[in-house]
């Protein structure tokens, strides 16, 4: 006989599942979307990218508040709350008159996203067992590999049958099926105590954040050293230093900075924003050159896409069983390099290029991704006090979202200037968008030789942080 826990639980998963997949989806979707989103509202692509760094912006500033409004009101209500939300804007998404008010709507979509994704991990240990929380924090973490091997697949093809609105209409039976599994499997969650929330924290931060990827995505074209780049960059930097100076200060801060008094946990966020870098700037460049230097639809951009994805899936485990033996570094510096070749590789892309060349070497670079993920997150984590693990968790997805928006941002940047280049060259249209994408992956291989030499910072030398209060539990 199973007992009632043992019953419980994939109900408890699959409402969970959902809710994550749904998030994580929404990352990757609108990649395949771009140049619809272009051709639809005759935008740039400076400012169709906006659907993309403004969604991921949004989640990134929200995501600190996200233990805020669980300890405050109890996770299951904001789970349920931030799940009505993501489908109230995606119908709002589906009749968005003009390219401003759809990146308004990502943004909001943004928000709830930010908040989805720390809860439903949250919700694991609060709901699940304690002997099985490890195989459902694997279940959680498949939910996030799956959902971009199989969101630009649907996406695609469901814009290709209709138009991209449909990609919207996606949201919608998944955001009621997980609010309806939620209310019904979820056990209640309770609410703790109340503690104000740090708005003032919340706009400095939002405001600088948005200020500075404002910067990165028009400065190419407003001139680097134009006066109005300038003076956006500056009140960027003001804002964010107010963000520091309170969150030092604020008795219950939205982010904690005293984790980064802790040397291995600064590295493992340097390192953690690089391969924010990778992995976003991969899924962001390869739809514009399928699509714009390859002349494919979004159909067969998804498919091109879902093996690299897969492979993501695939190894992820591999790194979560290898890591006890070989210990953080070596699994790093591996997928680094991992990343480098596949780089390397996609950095010689032209119209030239099969489809079957594009699928090896993305694959390599999300092989790479997957055995560099959990080792960086976990080597920084371990070096964290347990009492401030929460902000440290906080902190480390609050750099993960913003380090991929101002990587997009910078990169969309410059691969608008390389195709003006090309074309004054001489290129069609075609052939220079191919060679852009080609030299804005060459450029993305700094961030990672440098990522190659920090890794070695992360090896584990004496015992601290979590890993010294765990023993001193266990004993």
């Amino acid at each position: 006989m199973k007992s009632k826990d043992e019953k419980a639980f994939w109900p408890i998963i699959s409402a969970i599942f959902f809710g994550n997949f749904l998030a994580v989806m929404n990352t990757s979707t609108v990649n395949v979307a771009v140049p619809a989103f272009m051709a639809e509202f005759s935008a740039e692509l400076s400012m169709a990218q906006w659907t993309i760094t403004g969604f991921m912006l949004a989640a990134g500033a929200a995501a600190p508040s996200a233990g805020w409004f669980g300890t405050r009101f109890g996770y299951k209500k904001v789970y349920i709350s931030v799940l009505g939300g993501f489908f109230v804007f995606s119908v709002l998404c589906i009749f968005a008159p003009t390219i401003e008010s759809l990146i308004f709507f990502r943004m909001m979509q943004g928000i709830c996203s930010g908040i989805l994704m720390p809860s439903t991990m949250t919700l694991v240990y609060q709901t699940i067992e304690k002997k099985r929380q490890a195989y459902a924090l694997s279940l959680w973490s498949l939910s996030a590999g799956l959902a971009p091997a199989i969101g630009p697949v649907l996406a695609g093809f469901l814009i290709d049958l209709f138009d991209w609105k449909a990609m919207f209409c996606l949201n919608l039976p998944i955001a009621a099926i997980a609010m309806a599994a939620a209310m019904k499997f979820l056990p209640d969650t309770e609410a703790g105590a109340k503690t104000p929330f740090d708005f003032p924290g919340f706009l400095f931060s939002f405001i600088g954040s948005m200020l500075l990827l404002i910067t990165f995505s028009e400065g190419g074209s407003w001139g680097w050293l134009y006066s109005k780049t300038l003076m956006t960059a500056g009140f960027a930097i003001l804002f964010l230093a107010l963000f520091v100076r309170r969150e030092l200060r604020v008795e219950f801060p939205l982010l904690n900075f005293s984790v980064l008094s802790h040397r291995k946990f600064v590295y493992s966020l340097l390192l953690k924003a690089v391969l924010s870098t990778g992995l976003y700037v991969g899924a962001f460049l390869l739809p514009i050159f399928l699509q714009t230097g390859l002349q494919l639809d979004a159909f067969e951009t998804g498919l091109i896409m879902m093996p690299s994805a897969l492979m993501m899936v695939l190894f992820t485990p591999v790194s979560g069983k290898l890591y006890h033996k070989t210990g953080p570094v070596p699994l790093i510096v591996a997928g680094i390099f991992l990343m480098m070749v596949g780089t390397y590789m996609l950095g010689s892309l032209s119209i030239e290029s099969t489809t079957v060349y594009i699928i090896i070497w993305t694959s390599v670079r999300y092989i790479g991704i997957a055995l560099c993920n959990m080792p960086i997150t976990n080597a920084g984590m371990s070096a964290v006090p347990l009492e401030i693990a929460g902000y440290a968790s906080a902190m480390n997805n609050w750099v993960r979202q913003c380090s991929a928006s101002f990587s997009i941002a910078f990169f969309s940047t410059l691969l608008a200037y390389q195709i003006s280049v090309h074309v004054q060259e001489g290129n069609s249209m075609p052939a220079a968008a191919s060679f852009a994408v080609g030299d804005a992956f060459f450029y993305s291989l700094i961030p990672l030789m440098m990522a190659l030499s920090l890794s070695v910072l992360l090896q584990k030398d004496k015992r601290s942080g979590m890993e010294k209060n765990n023993e001193r539990t266990a004993s």
